[in-house]
C-alpha cells in the first residue's frame, strides 16, 4: 500500500483518526479485506500484498513499510489522506482513489489484525549507534527535542490510533519519512509534531534512530537481548569547574555518560530510572496512587530550564514554605509530590515512601548529582521553575480554553482528559479525574499550570502557544473535578479558605454542570 514516501512509521495524526468507525463500517467483512490484500479490486486497486507482503511483514529491498499489527484507525487514516491529497505517492495515491469507503476500512482492518514475524531481513546488523539515546531520552536542551518512546510508546510499539508504532519498521523506510517530513512532501501531521521533529534532526542523527528502532521487535518478545546503553559510566562526580552554563545562560547539568561507578553511581541510576517512571518502577509505584510521574512535570527527568529543574530545586532547600508552615528539607518536599501529585494516600501503601526509604534516597542521590557544580543557596539561578506568565488583558476562561484543549491537547491526552496508556503504563498522563493530581498539588493552581504550558507545551513545540491559550487551557483543564486535597478536613468552606482563598484556584469556588462545586464529596447512594 505504499511507495517509500507512504506514512506508517514515525507519524502522528490527526483526532479524526481516533473516532470509532461507523458501525456499518465496524461490521465490515473481513472476506473484504482478505480479497483487496490477495487480490485487489476490479476499478484499479492492485492487491496490498504485491507490494507489503500477504502478512503485512514489509519488503524492506523496495522500501515498502511494514504494515502487520498497525492500529487499524491509523492505517485507515493514512488511506484517506492519499485520497484527499494531504499525502502524495505516484504509487499509493491512484490505489487509494481506487478504493470505497468499506474497502478503506477492510484493508486497514486486515493489516492490522496480521502478526508477521520478526526480524525483517538486514535488521539485526544495522548501525542504531547514537540512536538509542534519542529515541529513549531525546535532545532537550539546546533544540527541544522529545524522545521518539515520549510520543510512539515504551519501545516504539505505538500509541492508539495518533502515534504508529515504529519498533520492527525497517530502517530505510523510516528514514525516508523522516526527510520527507524534513522537505514538507508529509504534512497530515496535527500541529506539525513530526515536522518540528524532523527539522531538528540531522541525516545522521534520522539514520541512526531508524536503525535503532529497525533492531526493536515490533512485539515484546522474551530470550531477546536489549541494544546496549548508548551511555558510558565514569569513575567520580564531575568537579564544579567541568559543569558549565550554557550559552542561553542556563546551567547544564552532567551527561549521563557521567554518572560513576560503584554503590553511589547505582543509586544515581535507580533514582532517574524512579524519576522517569515513578507510576510503574518497583520500588516507587506502591506510592503512588494515579498515572503520574515525576517527569510529567519536570521535563528531561529533570533537567530541563523552565521545566522546574531538579538541580535548581537541589540547592534550594532546606527552605521555609508556607504551604505546610515549616523548613523543609528536599526529602520532606519529595515527598510532598508523592502526597499531592502522585495522590500518594490513594496508593496501595495508602501513604507517601518514608523518609529514609530507599524511593526518597535514590531520588535524593539522583537530584545531588544533576546540581553538581551549583552554588548552594543559589535561589535566583535562571530557567528554575516555570517562567512567569503576565497577567492578560482578558483574563482567564475556561470556555475558551475547551476549545484550545480540543485543537492542541486532546490528541495526546485525550478528548476527556484521561491521557493514553499502553501496555499497563502511562504514556501520557491524566489531566483531570481520578488518576490525575489532586486538589493540593501546585499544578492545580492556573498560573502555574498556565506557566508550565507555555513554555512546555504541546510536547516539543515549546511557545508555540499565545500567552491567551496557555491561560486558558489551564483554566479548562483546573476546573475539571480531581481527586480531594489530602488536607481537606470535612468542611468545603474551611478547607477552601485555609488552602484556595487565591484568585487563580477553582476549588470551592467553580461548579461542575451538575451544580456540585468542585472539591465537594460526590453525593453518597
Amino acid at each position: 500500500m505504499s511507495s517509500p514516501l507512504h506514512g506508517a512509521a514515525y507519524l502522528v495524526i490527526g483526532l479524526a483518526a481516533m473516532l470509532p468507525l461507523p458501525p456499518a463500517l465496524a461490521a465490515t467483512s473481513s472476506d473484504l479485506g482478505r480479497r483487496l490484500v490477495t487480490q485487489g479490486n476490479a476499478r484499479g486497486a492492485t492487491a496490498c500484498a504485491s507490494c507489503h507482503g500477504e502478512h503485512g511483514e514489509s519488503n524492506a529491498q523496495a522500501g515498502f513499510p511494514r504494515l502487520a499489527g498497525l492500529n487499524a484507525g491509523y492505517l485507515r487514516a493514512q488511506l484517506e489522506a492519499f485520497q484527499t491529497g494531504q499525502r502524495q505517492s505516484p504509487v499509493m495515491g491512484p490505489i487509494a482513489e481506487a478504493l470505497d469507503k468499506a474497502e478503506v476500512a477492510a484493508a486497514a482492518s486486515s493489516y492490522a489484525r496480521a502478526r508477521a514475524a520478526y526480524p525483517a531481513a538486514g535488521v539485526e546488523s544495522a548501525d542504531w549507534d547514537g540512536g538509542e539515546t534519542l529515541a529513549r531520552f531525546g535532545a532537550w536542551p539546546d533544540r527541544h527535542l522529545p524522545a521518539c518512546v515520549q510520543c510512539h510508546g515504551p519501545g516504539g510499539r505505538g500509541v492508539g490510533a495518533s502515534f504508529p508504532a515504529i519498533a520492527g519498521q525497517n530502517a530505510a523506510y523510516i528514514q525516508s519519512q523522516i526527510a520527507a517530513w524534513k522537505s514538507g512532501l508529509r504534512r497530515n501531521d496535527p500541529l506539525g509534531l513530526m515536522r518540528s521533529v524532523a527539522a531538528k534532526l540531522s541525516d545522521a542523527e534520522a539514520a541512526a534512530v531508524a536503525a535503532y528502532f529497525a533492531s526493536l521487535p515490533s512485539q515484546p518478545r522474551t530470550g531477546r537481548t536489549a541494544p546496549p546503553a548508548a551511555e558510558g559510566v565514569s569513575s567520580e562526580v564531575p568537579a564544579a569547574s567541568t559543569v558549565v552554563a550554557s550559552a542561553d545562560r542556563y546551567f547544564r547539568p552532567p551527561p549521563r555518560s557521567a554518572i560513576p561507578s560503584g554503590p553511589f553511581g547505582d543509586a544515581v541510576r535507580d533514582g532517574e530510572a524512579i524519576f522517569r517512571r515513578t507510576d510503574t518502577h518497583p520500588l516507587s509505584s506502591q506510592f503512588v496512587g494515579n498515572d503520574l510521574r515525576c517527569e510529567n512535570c519536570h521535563l528531561d527527568a529533570g533537567r530541563l530550564a523552565n521545566s522546574a529543574p531538579m538541580w535548581a530545586a537541589w540547592v534550594a532547600y532546606p527552605a521555609y514554605r508556607p504551604k505546610n508552615d515549616k523548613v523543609n528539607t528536599i526529602g520532606e518536599r519529595i515527598q510532598g509530590c508523592f502526597r499531592f501529585s502522585m495522590n500518594a494516600q490513594g496508593s496501595a501503601a495508602g501513604a507517601t515512601p518514608p523518609p529514609d526509604s530507599p524511593v526518597i534516597v535514590e531520588l535524593m542521590s539522583y537530584l545531588y548529582w544533576l546540581a553538581s557544580g551549583v552554588p548552594t543557596g543559589d535561589t535566583q539561578m535562571p530557567g528554575r521553575g516555570y517562567p512567569k506568565l503576565e497577567d492578560t488583558a482578558l483574563g482567564f476562561d475556561p470556555q475558551r480554553g475547551a476549545a484550545v484543549y480540543a485543537a492542541k491537547c486532546a490528541l495526546c491526552h485525550g478528548q476527556h482528559g484521561q491521557g493514553q496508556r499502553v501496555g499497563g503504563r502511562s504514556v501520557f498522563p491524566p489531566l483531570w479525574g481520578p488518576r490525575a493530581y489532586n486538589w493540593g498539588a501546585g499544578m492545580h493552581a492556573v498560573d502555574t499550570a498556565a506557566a508550565f504550558i507555555k513554555s512546555n507545551m504541546p510536547l516539543g513545540l515549546p511557545e508555540s502557544l499565545s500567552n491567551q491559550e496557555a491561560w486558558d487551557v489551564a483554566a479548562f483543564v483546573n476546573s475539571r473535578e480531581r481527586p480531594q486535597d489530602p488536607r481537606y478536613d470535612g468542611s468545603l468552606k474551611q478547607t477552601r479558605e485555609r488552602y484556595h482563598s487565591g484568585k487563580y484556584d477553582y476549588y470551592g469556588k467553580w461548579r461542575t454542570p451538575s451544580g456540585r462545586l468542585l472539591g465537594a464529596p460526590a453525593a453518597r447512594r
